[in-house]
């Protein structure tokens, strides 16, 4: 089973799945609902034809067969007859659900030189002391990576990653740690605690 990580703390659950299935084998897994297949049909590729399927099999091995996910007007999910909360995302080959009776957010990023282009667009000035010259890539995509958890916890439209969302606090030693996220626009301020994990080729983070 590609359920390669699963996390169970302070009434949350997360699960990381490696997409290893053709589109043919999830289908034999998830059978697409009357009301979903326009969604799923609109998709233009398989890949994310299995991403969406993939949330789906991995939000029924956390919640069971029962779940149904939905969208608000923004892009952000929930889950439909539930007060559970619920955040997903996805990168390459990877797919990631952490669902929680308080608001909860995570973000995976696969490990990629291409982040170091960007650095100045979401790092700070204050920032840069915790960008790691001799592991520049991993620091700016953890960075990265807390600043989209941030983004989709608290779900603030025209945010500016390197003025309204920063970290503190952020020391990588090791393959998992716990650092401080800060959200700061319009009057509006709030502090999160955040969590960080590598495995060998991609970072998450998490709140």
């Amino acid at each position: 089973m590609p359920l390669i990580q699963k996390i169970d703390a302070d009434g949350a659950s997360m699960g990381i799945w490696s997409m290893s299935e053709s589109l043919d084998d999830l289908l034999d897994i998830y059978e697409v609902k009357p009301h979903e297949k326009p969604t799923f049909e609109a998709f233009r590729n398989d890949r994310r034809r299995r991403e969406w399927i993939t949330v789906r099999v991995l939000l029924r091995e956390l919640l069971g067969p029962d779940v149904s996910i939905d969208y608000m007007e923004s892009g952000k999910p929930f889950l439909r007859g539930s007060k559970m909360f619920v955040s997903i995302t996805h990168t390459i080959g990877y797919v990631g659900v952490r669902i929680g009776i308080q608001p909860v957010a995570l973000d995976m990023e696969y490990f990629s030189n291409r982040v170091l282009r960007l650095i100045p667009r979401f790092v700070s000035s204050r920032e840069m002391q915790y960008v790691d010259e001799q592991n520049k890539v991993v620091t700016a995509l953890i960075i990265w990576s807390a600043k989209e958890t941030l983004f989709k916890r608290f779900d603030i439209s025209d945010v500016l990653f390197d003025e309204n969302l920063s970290v503190r606090s952020l020391l990588v030693n090791g393959c998992d740690g716990v650092f401080t996220g800060c959200v700061n626009k319009d009057g509006f301020y709030a502090e999160v605690e955040l969590h960080y994990k590598l495995f060998d080729d991609l970072i998450l983070v998490y709140c």
